[in-house]
C-alpha cells in the first residue's frame, strides 16, 4: 500500500477541479494568492451551492461548526434518485507556515517543490478520503438555514420566557457591534444572548438606545448579524475558512457593498479565506478587491469564468445574427468600442459586451462554436497589454479546444481575437496611461473653440496626476477634480476626434467591424 502524502499544518485554497459533481462537470475555480475573499456568480440552478458544499467538505474541522464534521453526506444526501457514486472533485492548496510580526499574521508558502498539497475527494463505494485523515483546518458553512427571525415564527410564543445574559466572548462582541455599526449604519451598543428553560438560545439587541430581541427583527438584520458573527468567530483565526452561500438575500444594495467592504477587512485582519455565492451584479465592482468567478452552462457544460459579471455571459446564449457582437473585458474597453461606434455611425449594427479575463476571450469563442453558433461576425478585443504574441494566444486557445481534430477550431477562434494597440506598457493600468498621454499631447489649436475651454481644464486635471503606481486608477483620480458622470467617455472622445494615436490604437478593430457590419446590408 503506497504511504499517504503527508498534510501540510497550513493550507490554502488554490485550486478547485470538479470532475464530477451534481451536474457539474470538468470546471476549475481559481483561488489566486492575494486575494482573501471570492465571490462565486451565477444565475439559479447554475451550482453556486454545490461548489461551496464541496469546499465545506474539504478539510476535517478542530471543532464542530454549522454542520458536525462538515460530512459529505450532510450536503450531498444519499437518496432512492441519487447516492452520488462515481462523484469527486480535486483540490490544491497552497502550503506553507504562519508568520507573525508584530500584530499582523501572514502565510508564508513553502518553497518549492513542496509548495501545492493535492487531496483528491471521490465517492465508489463510500467517500474518500477517511473523514478522519482529510486536511485539518477550521472552517464555517453559513447557509439559509439560520434566515428566519422570530417575527416569522408562528410558535415564537414559546420563547417568551428567557433569561439574558451578555454576549461572550466581550472582545468579540465589541468586534460584532462595531461591524454592524458600519454596516448598517446604525448605533448598536450592546449585545446578549437570551436562553429558554428548554435551551433556546436566541440574541437581544440594543440598537439607537432602543432594546429588542429577535421577536421583533428584521430578516435582513438577522442576515448580517449572523455574516458578522460567523466571520469574527475566534475559532477561524486565524487562517480559517467562512463559507456563506447566497450572501446577498434579504439586503438591499447599500447593506450589501458594506458589508463585502467589512468581510474585505475581516478577512484582511484575521488571514481569513471567504468564499460566498451572489447572484448579485453590483459585485463587480470590488472586482480589484475580490476573486470573482462567473460559472455559466455554455450549452457544453459549466464554465467559470474569472473576473466577468454572470450577467455579461447570459448575454452569450444571446447572440443576435443580424448584429456584430464585441466582447471587451471591461467596461473601459466597451467605452472605447461605443466611442468608435459614434463616430462610424454602426451603434444599431453592433452590439458590445464584456468577457472579463483577457483569458476568457478563447473560452468565449470556443464555448459558441461548440454550441453550434456562427463566430464569424463575433470578435473578442484584448485590451493590447496581455497575451500579445500569437504563441501567448495559442496558448490560451489550446487550453479550450485540445486534440488535433481541433485544428481547424483553433484556427477560427484565433482569427477572431483583435487587440487595442498601445503604445507604453507601465506596470499596471497600461490602457489608461496610454489615454493620458495621448489626451494630454493633444494640440489645443487642433479643438474646436466650443470645446477647448473644457478640454484646457482637464488636461490641466489630467497633468497634476503623476507617479500612480497602479495606472488603472487614473480615470477615478481625474474625476476627482472633474466631477463629470462619464469621465470616461469624455477623454476617450477628445482623443479619437484631435490625437494621431486614435488611428493607431483602433485600426484593425475598426476595420473588421465596418467590414462586419457591411456584410449585414
Amino acid at each position: 500500500m503506497a504511504a499517504r502524502q503527508n498534510i501540510p499544518a497550513q493550507l490554502r485554497l488554490k485550486e478547485i477541479q470538479i470532475q464530477s459533481l451534481k451536474g457539474i462537470s470538468n470546471c476549475t475555480i481559481t483561488f489566486p494568492a492575494d486575494r482573501k475573499v471570492t465571490a462565486i456568480m451565477g444565475m439559479n440552478g447554475s451550482g453556486k451551492s454545490t461548489i461551496i458544499h464541496a469546499l465545506a467538505c474539504c478539510y476535517k474541522p478542530r471543532n464542530k461548526t454549522s454542520k458536525e464534521n462538515n460530512r459529505f453526506s450532510d450536503f450531498f444526501t444519499p437518496h432512492d434518485d441519487n447516492n452520488w457514486r462515481d462523484s469527486g472533485f480535486t483540490a490544491h492548496f497552497y502550503a506553507g507556515n504562519l508568520d507573525n510580526q508584530g500584530n499582523k499574521i501572514s502565510f508564508v508558502p513553502t518553497a518549492a517543490p513542496n509548495d501545492t498539497f493535492t487531496q483528491v475527494y471521490a465517492k465508489v463505494s463510500r467517500w474518500q478520503p477517511v473523514y478522519a485523515r482529510r486536511p485539518v483546518k477550521e472552517s464555517l458553512y453559513l447557509g439559509l438555514q439560520t434566515l428566519g427571525t422570530l417575527s416569522d415564527d408562528l410558535a415564537a410564543s414559546r420563547h417568551a420566557k428567557y433569561v439574558s445574559q451578555s454576549f461572550e466572548p466581550a472582545n468579540i462582541k465589541q468586534k460584532i457591534l462595531e461591524s454592524m455599526c458600519r454596516v448598517l449604519e446604525a448605533d448598536y451598543s450592546d449585545l446578549m444572548t437570551c436562553t429558554t428553560s428548554s435551551g433556546y438560545t436566541f440574541s437581544k439587541f440594543t440598537k439607537n438606545g432602543i432594546t429588542y430581541t429577535e421577536h421583533t427583527m428584521g430578516a435582513g438584520e438577522k442576515r448580517v448579524f449572523e455574516v458578522l458573527k460567523a466571520a469574527h468567530d475566534p475559532l477561524l483565526r486565524p487562517n480559517g475558512l467562512l463559507l456563506i452561500d447566497e450572501l446577498d438575500v434579504l439586503l438591499h444594495e447599500k447593506a450589501f457593498k458594506k458589508l463585502i467592504e467589512e468581510l474585505i477587512s475581516i478577512a484582511e485582519d484575521a488571514l481569513l479565506e471567504i468564499v460566498f455565492s451572489t447572484h448579485r451584479e453590483s459585485i463587480v465592482q470590488f472586482k480589484r478587491a475580490i476573486n470573482i468567478v462567473s460559472i455559466f452552462n455554455m450549452g457544453t457544460g459549466i464554465q467559470a469564468f474569472p473576473r466577468v459579471s454572470a450577467d455579461a455571459l447570459r448575454q452569450l446564449t444571446d447572440i443576435q445574427p443580424e448584429m456584430v457582437s464585441v466582447f471587451v473585458e471591461d467596461e473601459l474597453a466597451r467605452t472605447v468600442i461605443n466611442v468608435l461606434l459614434e463616430r462610424e455611425a454602426l451603434t444599431d449594427k453592433v452590439n458590445v459586451e464584456l468577457f472579463g479575463a483577457a483569458e476568457n476571450s478563447a473560452v468565449v469563442l470556443a464555448g459558441l462554436m461548440l454550441a453550434g453558433e456562427d463566430i464569424n461576425k463575433v470578435m473578442c478585443v484584448l485590451d493590447g497589454d496581455v497575451h500579445r504574441t500569437v504563441s501567448e494566444r495559442h496558448k490560451i486557445v489550446n487550453k479550450c479546444l485540445t486534440g488535433t481534430d481541433k485544428r481547424e477550431q483553433r484556427r477560427a477562434v484565433m482569427n477572431r481575437i483583435f487587440e487595442f494597440s498601445l503604445a507604453d506598457f507601465p506596470q499596471k493600468g497600461a490602457p489608461e496611461y496610454n489615454h493620458k498621454r495621448w489626451f494630454e499631447a493633444i494640440d489645443p489649436a487642433t479643438i474646436s473653440a466650443e470645446e477647448s475651454a473644457e478640454y484646457i481644464k482637464l488636461r490641466g486635471f489630467s497633468r497634476s496626476i503623476n507617479g500612480l503606481a497602479d495606472w488603472h486608477d487614473y480615470y477615478e483620480k481625474l474625476n476627482h477634480f472633474a466631477r463629470k458622470s462619464n469621465i470616461e467617455h469624455t477623454v476617450l472622445s477628445y482623443i479619437s476626434k484631435y490625437s494621431p494615436a486614435w488611428d493607431d490604437y483602433i485600426s484593425a478593430i475598426r476595420q473588421e467591424i465596418i467590414v462586419k457590419a457591411a456584410e449585414l446590408e
